[in-house]
């Protein structure tokens, strides 16, 4: 197995910490500082390698707007992995001497919108035979993360989606289960899908991870992102790793969630402890992801998500190596009321707009019809 670069995963790891608060509403800028402290408190000099100076970047997209405003450090190279996130390899101290540190940080400003809400109807779902091949093939593969070869999950995805037809239908299905018999519970790493299968019990990425499981299995193409809540009521610190790992966080915190294929709509997010509706729809129409604090920062394919961050809790346990890691957003700039009133208007006269026009024919049938009549009853 490939091991990941340690200081991505452990950053990776501040979703273990509980984000089940209310969500703030907002839209605009913010400017967020990543700092990493290497503490080397034994008697040796630590020698860092490549895995410790790797760090991964937050990218654009249509909803996102990021750019690297500092970094304490030059960057050696930068690269991508298999599931098309870009790294940095910085240029650190090659040596720590005993009891002495190294710092490094990354700033970031990042404008973020809100997204317009897919409309769902299940009258329009989707078959499973609509889902193009191409993505199955990419999107459904068994991975060290995703164990769709696990007879006791297929066992589970397969029985509790026995009697539905639509892609949809199966997803909810899926989604009203977790919400009877999975409960939120933090860990310190991430678990296998037969773990939370077994324990009933999860965090924000377990529950995420096995519901990707589920899906694949069902061969419904689905992956697991991973990304920043904007948030000013957050702030908190938490150790663990045995003390090697500690986390400050400030009005951002990281989250995990599911993204599905689900025709004919496409790739939908899906949040599996975020939302505090007990209606599994809502699990998809209300998840966060639509809101201008969800920041998308990883995609989670391919990569042995689970096993590279169990492997460098052994290995920074094993070290005289302390992290700290320290998440703050320094300044934040909020869109107006007015502004998001606008949006809101914009959204709904769009809605509107598609309705008149998929109503069109029927409109001019009826007023050619009633023409038709007028002029019958002029000829008599």
């Amino acid at each position: 197995m490939r091991q990941k670069e340690i200081t991505t995963l452990i950053v990776l790891l501040a979703i273990v910490m509980n984000i089940k608060g209310a969500l703030s509403d907002y839209q605009g800028k913010c400017t967020l500082v990543l700092t990493y402290t290497f503490e080397n408190r034994g008697n040796e000099t630590y020698a860092t390698t490549e895995k410790d100076a790797t760090v991964s970047l937050i990218n654009n997209n249509n909803w996102q707007i990021v750019k690297v405003l500092n970094i304490t450090h030059d960057i050696e190279r930068e690269h991508i992995d298999p599931d098309g996130n870009k790294f940095v390899i910085l240029n650190l101290p090659s040596k720590i001497p005993p009891h002495e540190s190294v710092s490094f940080s990354m700033m970031y400003e990042i404008e973020s919108t809100y997204r317009s809400k897919t409309k769902i109807n299940f009258k329009e779902a989707g078959k499973p035979s609509d889902i193009p091949q191409g993505i199955i093939e990419e999107f459904c593969v068994g991975t060290e993360t995703f164990t769709t070869g696990d007879e006791e999950v297929q066992y589970f995805a397969h029985t509790l989606t026995a009697n539905e037809t639509t892609v949809l239908d199966m997803v909810v299905t899926l989604l009203d289960w977790f919400i009877v018999n999975v409960s939120y519970s933090p860990h310190d790493v991430p678990l296998y899908p037969n773990e939370t299968l077994n324990s009933m019990k999860g965090d924000c990425d377990d529950q995420a991870i096995l519901f990707v499981t589920f899906c694949r299995s069902l061969k419904i193409p689905a992956i697991l992102q991973i990304g920043y809540v904007l948030n000013d009521d957050i702030e908190g610190k938490k150790s663990s790793w045995g003390g090697h790992l500690y986390i400050k966080q400030r009005g951002v915190e990281r989250h995990a969630w599911a993204l599905a294929y689900i025709p004919p709509w496409g790739w939908l997010p899906i949040d599996m402890t975020l939302v505090s509706s007990q209606e599994p729809i809502r699990m998809i129409t209300d998840a966060p992801k639509y809101d201008g604090n969800i920041i998308t920062c990883l995609n989670v394919s391919r990569q042995a998500y689970i096993g590279d961050i169990r492997d460098s809790r052994k290995q920074l346990m094993s070290s005289d190596l302390y992290i700290i890691m320290s998440q703050m957003v320094i300044e934040e700039i909020k869109v107006a009321p007015w502004m998001k009133m606008i949006n809101s208007v914009k959204e709904n006269i769009a809605h509107i707009l598609v309705f008149l026009l998929s109503t069109f024919p029927i409109l001019i049938f009826i007023i050619e019809s009633i023409m038709f009549v007028y002029c019958l009853l002029l000829l008599l």
